[in-house]
């Protein structure tokens, strides 16, 4: 390589093209500053009114320690450019670079005292102070800038500046007071913002965030920072602090209730069930808006289907007929009708009225992703009914209908598992090995994590005897014939005692005994896992498992916060990091239960 730009540049000196600042630029790449300096040289001496290139023969003599050299540059450019002060911050600099830090103070003084009377010249003067890397300097001339002329703004400037130094306080107030006067800069803003916030509350960068917008919040009730401050619960994951700012727009504004409604799916989303109803109730409670309250009530009914136990389910079958009366059973109320015929088929044991349910639904005017969605569900209540090659079809369908879609994506999944349900591992995983790059990142991991369940526990059983019964404990586990599964679990348990697959089983296991009620067996099987897989893949997911049954069904919060603890200490890359840090904190007592 380096003889290639050798030989270019011989080659381009032999046609002329001494005088080519690419040549200088590749010389100064090479370290050959010299060389560089008299092609800079010769094109500065043509014409020495062009700043830019003064400012690149000063910056190689720099290289060079050629220091007088520079002063005698800037004497004879400061007789030719007598407006540009920009010179004077470079005889600082200048003398900065031989270590006369007291003497260059004076010419930047001077720079900077210049825009009192000459406020124009602050982004000229700020900006070579910036380019220089004098980040106190430039910050000084900013803000004496505005401070001469109201009306320029440097906002932007300074919080990049701060940012900079680190000063994350003075950054935030920056940039809140930009969004203030301009409240377009908010997405950029936040942008930045997340450099420097996490999901921890206790981070600096969250608490001095915090504290901006609080300050200006009893100052000033501009809607602008509840929003702000929404904005960074969401970043925490809590959401009921989140909308107690939401809630405190809507009540002062009486405007669209769209944020809220983004909140609640967010809530849900992430697991927080509580404060999702909670906001969805407000919703209903609030709006006059028809659609509005729709949605709310239709998000209201799927948590109370997906939690219901089976005494509840004619109350939640009450739900959705109430909900289908009121709203109608057209193309208008499509996810509404989509969530009853998931509950009645998954965990009603009504597949029969699902699928009447759903023909009916097929026949209204649908868009062709709605008619996808209707395929999929259907497709899924056949594997329920074990009608697999009729499923098969209605995958490859959607497959068809939809190509390239996320939809598509998700139908091939779903192939791959239910050729795994039937025990045809091989073209399971050829499905999967595809999947494991998909666009989805949610697809993708199901994907990898049913692909791992395949080739790890086939290697050394290539008759997929353990697998196959494992994968028929999961099939009837998918249909919700839970007794089944558990006795199905059991039997594997005994018979492949010690085979790699036990965990799996024990931990599938115990997630059927806590929807069952018997938490006595489900932490039992927790603590298998973590007594003898302390080092396998599921052991964070049993700690994670085993704290919740501490805390929510034991009401011993104790042991919740030392299996929460080990999570944060022991598994940091796991998927239970987050949540398990924020209950570990909440039970040892460190979350203020006020609005802020």
């Amino acid at each position: 390589m380096r003889k290639f730009i050798i030989l270019t540049l011989l080659l381009c000196s032999s046609l002329g093209f001494s005088q080519n600042p690419r040549l200088a630029e590749n010389y100064i790449d090479q370290g050959e500053y010299g060389k560089a300096l008299k092609i800079y040289n010769k094109i500065y001496s043509e014409n020495k009114r062009n700043v830019n290139n003064l400012l690149k023969v000063i910056d190689i003599n720099h290289q060079l320690e050629q220091y007088q050299q520079v002063d005698s540059l800037l004497d004879d450019a400061q007789k030719l450019l007598r407006n540009n002060y920009g010179l004077t911050v470079e005889r600082g600099y200048n003398l900065t670079l031989q270590g006369k830090d007291s003497l260059a103070k004076p010419y930047y003084n001077e720079a900077i005292t210049i825009l009192d009377s000459l406020p124009n010249l602050t982004y000229q003067i700020a900006n070579r102070f910036e380019r220089r890397n004098l980040l106190d300097e430039a910050i000084e001339a900013y803000e004496r800038g505005m401070a001469a002329n109201p009306k320029a703004n440097f906002r932007y400037q300074l919080a990049n500046l701060y940012g900079q130094q680190g000063n994350v306080e003075k950054m935030f107030i920056q940039y809140v007071d930009l969004i203030e006067e301009n409240v377009a800069y908010r997405g950029r803003a936040q942008a930045i913002f997340t450099r420097y916030v996490t999901d921890d509350p206790d981070n600096e960068g969250n608490k001095l965030l915090r504290k901006t917008l609080l300050l200006r919040l009893r100052e000033n009730q501009n809607p602008i920072y509840n929003q702000l401050l929404s904005w960074l619960f969401i970043q925490q994951k809590d959401f009921k602090k989140a909308f107690i700012q939401e809630k405190a727009i809507y009540v002062r504004t009486k405007e669209s209730t769209v944020e809220l409604q983004e909140l609640a799916v967010t809530a849900i989303e992430e697991k927080d069930v509580d404060a999702a109803k909670e906001i969805l109730e407000y919703l209903v409670q609030e709006s006059q808006v028809i659609s509005t309250r729709y949605v709310a009530q239709s998000l209201l009914a799927k948590i109370d289907a997906d939690k219901a136990t089976a005494t509840e389910f004619p109350t939640v079958k009450a739900q959705y007929e109430e909900l289908l009366t009121t709203y109608g059973r057209d193309g208008e109320t499509f996810m509404l009708q989509l969530d009853y015929a998931n509950f009645l088929a998954f965990k009603a044991g009504e597949p029969d009225t699902a699928v009447t349910l759903l023909s009916d639904l097929e026949n209204k005017r649908l868009s062709k992703f709605q008619k996808a969605e209707v395929k999929m569900l259907l497709a899924d209540i056949l594997v329920l009914q074990e009608q697999f090659n009729r499923a098969l079809i209605l995958y490859s369908q959607v497959q068809t209908d939809l190509p390239n879609d996320e939809l598509a994506q998700e139908a091939q999944f779903r192939v791959a598992r239910t050729s795994y349900y039937q025990g045809d591992f091989p073209w399971s995983l050829t499905q999967l090995k595809v999947l494991r790059s998909a666009t989805s990142k949610l697809i993708a991991n199901d994907a990898m994590e049913l692909s791992l369940t395949i080739s790890d526990h086939s290697l050394e059983d290539t008759t997929f005897v353990a697998l196959k019964a494992y994968s028929y404990a999961d099939l009837k586990q998918y249909q919700n014939r839970r007794q089944e599964a558990i006795a199905l679990y059991d039997k594997l348990l005994q018979n492949h005692k010690g085979d790699p697959i036990e965990d799996e089983a024990l931990l599938k296991q115990a997630q059927l005994y806590e929807l069952e009620s018997n938490f006595e067996a489900a932490k039992s099987n927790y603590q298998t896992i973590i007594d003898n897989f302390a080092d396998g893949i599921l052991a964070d997911d049993a700690y994670y498992y085993l704290g919740l049954l501490f805390e929510e069904k034991f009401n011993d919060n104790n042991k919740a916060q030392a299996h929460f603890e080990r999570i944060i200490y022991d598994y940091a890359d796991s998927i239970h990091f987050v949540d398990a840090r924020r209950r570990f904190r909440r039970l040892r007592g460190d979350e203020n239960v006020k609005a802020f």
